[in-house]
């Protein structure tokens, strides 16, 4: 079981074949219960649903109604019916001034210590988001899990593909390895993070330590697309996809 944090988080994009191209950056995340947001109220320099320093707003994550941890239990309920109490936990990098690209946010909800179930909240440069909800059978130390590819994320990666899942959860530490595979193709991506006691110091630590690390994202994303084209990859055009998606598995 794991408690809110600030999150010292190293991301990196490998691809093997059909070409090689590597790049990694760091970013500041947090991870937090979504049904205990009062926590938040000691953090003069963070707030929910409202513009500050740091700040997250409920309604840019899930289908959300009203009450976010409500929207992430309906998503749940909707395929599995469970009726387990579930403490969900967010995954996620917040707005500095305002401002924030997640590619991916992760929601892991737990009944008694025990993970049930993972939803990657993948994003795309297009405004557009995918839900990929899966029920955890394993309750071992290191889970392995697989997920068929079903949103456009890079126009170097065509949609036949599979994810292959590891999570890794420490004491202080967490580790998701996603790596995308096809007869053809090999992205390895992952995320490396440390946790840090949540106070406005370490916010403002990692805050400073990772200035405009949203901005830095963007503009590395589509640096390293211009990279890609010089070697000669393959463009798959974007199908027109509806704003939110979700697939179960």
């Amino acid at each position: 079981m794991i408690r809110n944090y600030i999150c010292d988080n190293k991301i990196f994009h490998s691809r093997i074949k059909p070409f090689k191209n590597h790049f990694e950056y760091n970013v500041l995340s947090i991870i937090f219960n979504i049904n205990s947001l009062n926590f938040f109220k000691k953090i003069p320099i963070f707030s929910v649903n409202r513009f500050n320093i740091f700040s997250i707003f409920l309604k840019d994550y899930a289908i959300f109604n009203d009450d976010l941890y409500k929207s992430v239990i309906n998503l749940i309920k909707k395929k599995f019916k469970t009726k387990k109490k579930l403490n969900i936990y967010l995954l996620t990098s917040p707005r500095f001034f305002g401002y924030v690209f997640n590619p991916i946010s992760i929601f892991f909800a737990f009944n008694n210590k025990k993970l049930n179930y993972i939803i990657y909240e993948v994003r795309n440069t297009h405004q557009e988001k995918h839900l990929y909800i899966k029920k955890i059978k394993s309750q071992k130390k290191v889970i392995f899990h697989t997920i068929p590819k079903k949103f456009y994320v890079s126009p170097f990666l065509k949609m036949k593909m599979t994810y292959y899942f590891k999570i890794v959860f420490k004491k202080k530490f967490l580790n998701v390895k996603i790596d995308a595979k096809s007869k053809n193709s090999l992205l390895l991506t992952g995320m490396n993070i440390k946790f840090y006691d949540f106070n406005s110091k370490n916010l403002l630590f990692f805050g400073l330590k990772r200035l405009f690390s949203a901005q830095k994202t963007m503009l590395l994303i589509h640096y390293q697309a211009i990279k890609i084209l010089f070697k000669k990859a393959k463009f798959y055009f974007k199908l027109k996809n509806k704003k939110i998606n979700l697939s179960y598995s």
